[in-house]
């Protein structure tokens, strides 16, 4: 199976600050934004790249048509185009154009660039590579050219490739913190976690807000021995984005190992939201399932109460996609949205004999590497469907063409993969609709997905390399688990397999932290959000009663039994 870039594709178009930021270059080199300006003539091309900026992708493309009208002769206009066809979700169109912008000026890198960006998104690494390295063969100072090397070749599994490229973008620029958090991603990849906590060290300090190297640094100071040091770097990364359950989960399994349950508790209460909470920016959720496997029938909390601490059966919803079309059911009539869905299919780690005086982690190293390279490194597919304000058979037209697509993503998961499944919903035109408190700018969401943290560096392609800092604390099948009775370390379990969307094996460890404490709010929180990603509302609801009645002013609780009592039939929702 081939491999994609999942990180490290510095998006140009952020903003002006992403620019600075994000995809820093030697002085002169030219960006897109200064052969826009380069002309007033681009007036159009302007407006559109503002369009860009306030993500009004729609927008953007038309504008950005209209400018290259006028003037089809312009390469400028044919690669913004591009770039406009790609968040638009029109990848294939997007490719064509660049070409006709480097057909148009063959000696310009940007075209090249973002070229190598689409075939990178359909998992074509050879031309994605090959265009990378034409664009730093045009120009040599290119670091974003070369960190897109490194990232194609660390996909590839080529860690000593990557670990060159990612030197040479930080030698061509010493100050960008993305690049220092690759160059430190490709340490922790080899193992040389001093290597790795000296270039995420220095990513935090060129960017103290820089969440993702936070965490990494965090998790990288305990490997090394160091816990009172990663106690204070996960902690900070929490402050700064307290929807960040994986940070939470390390930072309560430290604070567990020093005896702190009351601290551990704490830090953990907050990473179960299955919510609409207000200031959000879309819906989102997750859910898991395995490819290659039939279905069975979903077990509901109330079966898997009777079921005992020991192994559970592990059924898969009949549909995991029907969580998702459920809340596209739930957008009223009136409302447009857009629905952002990403897809990262995991080949499944082989148990292995172990050496001659290996240890016995060898599935636990299996499952870290399939957050890696080579023929154990994901598949992501990341799809954008608009959803316009309609009448009902409008909509449903709409969602059945959504669903019908999405479908057949899944489908084509290999068979020997795990598929994780995230969905952002968002609403382009607000409405009041069940909303009488909140600021209409400001759309509601549905917010239990493990990494709410943004895109703070502006990436073409958000990362998938937490999960390997999941997948290195969890237990070997077989081994065991938590102490009985003790409901702090079962919820940390629970909330760590949640996280990677294993949402039977996180009912299991929740069902054990809710006997071990039948008060215990953040077991039961949990028990909510894995049975939510499980497809069982009923179940999702009836724990998030008992987290209330525990704790009348949990606002968790609270805010997801309101986002679960909303219909989904479009008719009713629309007069709510």
């Amino acid at each position: 199976m081939k491999n994609i870039v999942f990180f490290a594709v510095a998006c140009v178009l952020a903003s002006h600050e992403g620019i600075a930021r994000a995809a820093r270059t030697e002085p002169g080199q030219e960006t897109i934004w200064d052969q826009i300006m380069a002309s007033q003539a681009r007036k159009g091309l302007m407006q559109g790249h503002e369009s860009l900026q306030r993500k009004q992708y729609g927008r953007a493309l038309e504008e950005i048509r209209r400018a290259l009208a006028e003037n089809p002769k312009d390469p400028v206009a044919h690669m913004m185009l591009g770039v406009a066809q790609y968040w638009n979700g029109m990848v294939d169109e997007s490719i064509a154009s660049y070409r006709t912008s480097i057909s148009l000026n063959p000696d310009d890198a940007e075209p090249h660039l973002l070229l190598g960006i689409s075939y990178a998104w359909k998992d074509d690494q050879k031309n994605a590579e090959a265009e990378f390295r034409r664009a730093t063969e045009l120009d040599p100072a290119r670091a974003d050219g070369f960190m897109n090397l490194g990232s194609i070749r660390e996909s590839l599994g080529d860690y000593s490739g990557a670990l060159g490229m990612s030197r040479k973008a930080v030698d061509l620029d010493k100050k960008n913190p993305l690049y220092r958090y690759q160059l430190g991603s490709v340490y922790r990849k080899l193992g040389r976690d001093a290597d790795a906590v000296e270039q995420f060290s220095e990513a935090v300090k060129l960017q103290p807000d820089y969440e993702d190297a936070l965490l990494e640094l965090g998790c990288a100071q305990e490997r090394a021995g160091d816990p009172k040091s990663a106690i204070s770097t996960l902690r900070k990364a929490v402050d700064l984005k307290p929807g960040d359950s994986v940070a939470r989960m390390r930072l309560a399994r430290l604070y567990l190992a020093q005896g702190d349950g009351a601290k551990a508790r704490r830090i953990m209460l907050d990473a179960f939201h299955l919510t609409p909470e207000e200031g959000g920016a879309g819906l989102q959720m997750s859910v898991a399932f395995s490819g290659g496997k039939k279905a069975a029938p979903q077990a509901g909390a109330s079966d898997l109460e009777k079921s005992g601490p020991q192994a559970a059966p592990e059924p898969e919803p009949t549909d995991p996609l029907s969580m998702f079309e459920r809340n596209l059911r739930r957008v009223p009539l009136e409302q447009a949205a857009v629905m952002h869905m990403d897809a990262v299919f995991l080949p499944r780690p082989k148990l292995v004999k172990n050496a001659p005086g290996e240890s016995s982690s060898s599935l636990r190293r299996a499952l870290a590497q399939a957050s890696g390279g080579g023929d154990s490194a994901p598949k992501a597919v990341r799809r954008d469907y608009p959803l316009a304000a309609a009448d009902a058979a409008g909509r449903e037209a709409q969602i059945k063409k959504v669903m019908d697509d999405m479908r057949q993503v899944m489908r084509e998961a290999p068979p020997d993969a795990d598929a994780r499944l995230g969905m952002n919903l968002t609403f382009t035109h607000p409405t009041d609709v069940a909303r009488t408190n909140s600021d209409p700018s400001h759309p509601p969401k549905v917010t239990y997905e493990p990494r709410q943290v943004g895109n703070d560096m502006g990436l073409w392609v958000i990362g998938t390399s937490w999960m390997a800092l999941v997948a290195e604390v969890l237990p070997e099948p077989g081994a065991p688990g938590p102490p009985p009775g003790d409901a702090d370390r079962w919820t940390a379990l629970g909330l760590a397999y949640a996280t990677v969307g294993e949402s039977q094996k996180s009912m299991e460890a929740f069902l054990n932290a809710t006997r071990s404490d039948p008060k215990s709010v953040g077991a039961w929180l949990g028990k909510g959000v894995a049975a939510a990603m499980s497809g069982d509302e009923d179940g999702a609801a009836a724990a998030l009663r008992r987290a209330l009645e525990i704790d009348p002013k949990n606002r968790a609780a609270a805010d997801g039994l309101k986002w679960l009592s909303r219909p989904t039939n479009p008719k009713e929702a629309s007069k709510r």
